[in-house]
């Protein structure tokens, strides 16, 4: 009797260290979903759904599977999630309109973006400082991206940072190991004086930045200080190549920002003009490439730096 009772009691053990395991695994699957698991009339509107259904129950991460999705229409990154790209996933863009947008404490990480259509003239991946990223604990984050034109039109903006509303803010965000090749813009940062308050774009990071073949590759726009500041924006081991189509290496206003690494190629460049300008709302930049003669730098700014 005893034995038997021993054995009952071995078998149920069994079946509840294989119910909490099964438990676990079901949650821990809960806080990734995929987007293959849900239905839309187009592959947008299929991820879409997945990352409003990750917002309305508090998942995490949303999963794109190792294909291509044809993007049509703009998706947006609610708060709080990630877009987790697999290494063989690609967003083939077909249309004019902006590709992804974060909201505060969103994030995408692996995302391969090829434009695919020449009227395309919008940005790929946008922030606006109406979401307020600020604060050092926030999450928003851009990881190991590409962002390729394939129609070689030289349109569209790669990256773009905005604020332009009362107490508008980008700050503390990275944005680390992204290359962008064939746009009109690679990088665009734009702080606009706003009706009333302050609008910033301070203190964010772009690490390990690639620019190829862009028209523009950095631009920044905004007033020495506040109302409308771009400041303390650190441009690290940067690559830039020029093609034929380049017009400009750096336009910028603000002040404190930071640009170090390498430019390859100026013969490439079939304007003789300067390739670098501090523009009159520029103070205390500093500039850190070696490859760049002083004879293609315009300063007219304050207290630019150009260390080489």
């Amino acid at each position: 009797m005893k034995k038997m009772v021993g054995l009952f009691l071995f078998i149920v053990l069994i079946i509840f260290g294989f119910y909490l395991q099964q438990n676990n695994s079901a949650s821990n699957h809960k806080e990734k979903i995929f987007v293959e698991d849900f239905k839309g009339t187009n592959d947008s509107a299929k991820i879409q759904a997945a990352i409003d259904h990750a917002k309305k129950n508090k998942l995490k991460t949303v999963m794109l599977d190792d294909r291509e999705y044809t993007i049509s229409s703009p998706i947006k990154v609610r708060k709080g999630v990630k877009l987790l790209f697999g290494y063989g996933t690609k967003f083939i863009v077909e249309g004019n309109f902006r590709v992804l947008e974060l909201e505060q404490n969103a994030s995408i990480e692996g995302a391969y973006v090829v434009i695919n259509d020449a009227e395309f003239n919008s940005e790929v991946i946008y922030l606006d400082g109406k979401y307020k990223y600020y604060n050092t604990w926030n999450k928003t984050e851009v990881k190991d991206v590409n962002i390729i034109n394939w129609s070689e039109s030289n349109q569209g903006t790669g990256i773009s940072l905005y604020a332009g509303g009362k107490e508008h803010e980008i700050s503390f965000v990275n944005f680390e190991n992204v290359k962008v090749a064939g746009m009109e813009t690679g990088v665009k940062l734009i702080a606009e004086k706003p009706s009333s308050g302050k609008a910033w774009i301070n203190a964010n990071r772009f690490l390990n930045l690639s620019l190829e073949d862009c028209v523009n590759m950095i631009y920044i726009d905004s007033n020495f200080t506040v109302p409308n500041e771009v400041s303390g924006n650190q441009f690290t081991n940067l690559q830039i190549q020029p093609s034929g189509k380049t017009k400009s290496i750096l336009k910028v206003s603000g002040q404190y920002n930071k640009f170090e690494g390498m430019v390859w190629d100026l013969d490439k460049i079939t304007l003789q003009n300067e390739v670098i300008e501090f523009r009159d709302n520029s103070m205390g930049t500093i500039i850190e490439i070696p490859s760049l003669p002083i004879s293609r730098i315009a300063d007219r700014g304050q207290a630019n730096i150009l260390n080489q």
